[in-house]
């Protein structure tokens, strides 16, 4: 039988719960490979099947009906408060991208085909990504839980799916990936409590740290340097959300 409380207290629920994630996890990194979609090419339709998967997953484990799992995962109404934390952090991490020009004399450059791409990757990187983590996963770990001890227990698969990056990065810049995707888990489950947990502040700011460098190019030899001093800022500038505190979750 679903189960009607979002919680992991017992094993039964502790299992279903990471096969849940299990699935999740392999089909988001089969339909990553099979579509080409590393820079959000496909991402509005991995997110489709995601969030579609996601939610009969939550059906079958956890929720009665299809209304309390769509609030469940993610998709209620923010929080003012989230989303504009979230804007405000985007928005800083932004002015990265013209501060470095101006310091190193480089140029800038778009993608082409942006506002497709922008759509793909704020859908895949954003929507799809937090679904998971933040609204399948660490809503659930959270339930009897300490923020903090939620938010470390939820790293754990988070930096996981980050490890692929070694198979296709320098190391150097795989190495400092994977640390980000480790931090920056904290300030990710902070936002989805600011916006009365949802996931649209959450995705927000993970569409900005993981697809700008992806549509916003740096000329010449900078690529690999500027790759490392943005995810030194992503690794530093959202962790300001700290500065406001949850009303939602205490802990």
């Amino acid at each position: 039988m679903p189960e009607s409380e979002s919680t992991v207290s017992t094993p039964q629920s502790r299992l279903k719960l990471l096969v849940g994630v299990a699935i999740l996890f392999a089909l988001f990194q089969f339909l990553g490979a099979i579509l080409k979609s590393d820079r959000g090419q496909s991402g509005i339709l991995i997110a489709f099947i995601i969030i579609v998967v996601t939610l009969s997953i939550e059906i079958l484990f956890f929720q009665g009906n299809i209304g309390s799992a769509i609030r469940s995962i993610g998709f209620g109404l923010p929080c003012y408060r989230g989303i504009s934390i979230a804007l405000v952090i985007a928005s800083v991490l932004l002015a990265v991208f013209p501060l470095y020009a101006w310091i190193t004399d480089s140029e800038l450059g778009l993608q082409s085909n942006l506002y497709w791409q922008l759509l793909g990757l704020f859908a895949q990187g954003g929507m799809a990504e937090e679904v998971l983590f933040r609204g399948f996963l660490f809503r659930r770990i959270r339930q009897g839980r300490t923020f903090w001890r939620a938010s470390m227990l939820a790293a754990i698969p988070f930096a996981v799916a980050h490890l692929f990056m070694f198979l296709t990065l320098p190391w150097q810049v795989a190495s400092a990936g994977l640390l980000l995707s480790i931090a920056i888990t904290f300030p990710l489950a902070h936002l989805f409590e600011l916006g009365g947990n949802t996931i649209w502040a959450p995705a927000i700011l993970h569409f900005v740290v993981q697809g700008a460098i992806k549509v916003i190019t740096v000329s010449g030899e900078r690529e690999i340097s500027f790759a490392l001093v943005w995810m030194v800022a992503c690794l530093i500038v959202p962790q300001f959300a700290f500065l406001v505190r949850r009303s939602l979750k205490k802990g």
